[in-house]
C-alpha cells in the first residue's frame, strides 16, 4: 500500500477516536491490538510498559477529579468515582489505539517511504508558500541523525543529546537535495483512496450530528 494512504489512514483514525462511540471504540481498539500484536507483540508491550506511568496518571486524575459516585469501602478519607474511573479507562483506551496505529504505520513503512508519504500529504500547502522541499530534506537529516545517535548509545535519550541533534542539524547546509523514490499508486490504493474519503465524510458529517 502507498505510504500516502497510510498516513491518510492514520490521521482517520485519530479523528475517528475523537467522535466515536464506546462500542466503535471497543472494534477499533481490539483490530488493532489484533494486528499489532500478530507482527510485533514484543516492541508493542515494550511501548506500553515505558507509558505504564502515563496511563496510571491518567486513571489517577480522572478517578480522583471527575463528579460522581464514590467507589464505596475506599480505604481512605477520599475516594474515586465510577464515572472518573470510565473516562480514565476511555482515555487509555484512546491513547492505545493511536499508540497501536502509529505502531502499525512506522513498522509497515520505511522511513523513505514514509517521508514520501508525508511530503506528497504536504504539497497542496506548496502553493501558500510554504517550502516543502527544505523541510522534507531538513526532517529526513533528522530522523538519519538520530538513527545514527541510537545506534551508538544504547542508553536513554537525554535533554543534552536533544540539544546535541538541534545543533549538527542546523549547521548542516541550508540548501539541499533529497531524492524520493517515486511510488506509482496501484489499484488497492485507488480503492483505499475512495474509502478514506468516505469515512472522512462520515467522520466529518458525525461530528456534527
Amino acid at each position: 500500500m502507498h505510504p500516502l494512504i497510510k498516513i491518510l489512514y492514520f490521521i482517520l483514525i485519530l479523528l475517528l477516536i475523537s467522535v466515536a462511540g464506546n462500542q466503535i471504540l471497543f472494534l477499533l481498539f481490539t483490530f488493532l491490538c489484533f494486528i499489532v500484536f500478530s507482527f510485533q507483540f514484543r516492541s508493542f508491550l515494550r511501548t506500553i510498559r515505558r507509558m505504564r506511568w502515563l496511563f496510571l496518571s491518567i486513571l489517577i486524575i480522572y478517578a480522583f477529579g471527575t463528579p460522581g459516585e464514590l467507589i464505596p469501602q475506599f480505604p481512605v478519607n477520599f475516594a474515586p468515582t465510577f464515572e472518573g474511573v470510565q473516562l480514565g479507562l476511555l482515555q487509555i483506551e484512546k491513547l492505545l489505539i493511536a499508540l497501536a496505529a502509529l505502531s502499525i504505520l512506522l513498522t509497515s513503512s520505511s522511513k523513505e517511504q514514509l517521508m514520501l508519504g508525508l511530503y506528497m500529504l504536504l504539497r497542496p500547502f506548496k502553493y501558500l508558500g510554504l517550502n516543502i522541499e527544505k523541510f522534507a530534506a531538513r526532517l529526513l537529516l533528522t530522523l538519519n541523525y538520530v538513527e545514527e545517535l541510537a545506534s551508538q548509545n544504547n542508553s536513554k535519550f537525554s535533554f543534552k543529546q536533544l540539544d546535541e541533534i538541534h545543533a549538527s542539524v542546523e549547521s548542516l547546509p541550508r540548501e539541499g537535495i533529497v531524492y524520493f523514490q517515486k511510488l506509482p499508486f496501484k489499484l488497492i490504493d485507488k480503492v483505499m483512496i475512495f474509502f478514506a474519503i468516505a469515512l472522512f465524510s462520515i467522520v466529518i458529517f458525525w461530528s456534527y450530528l
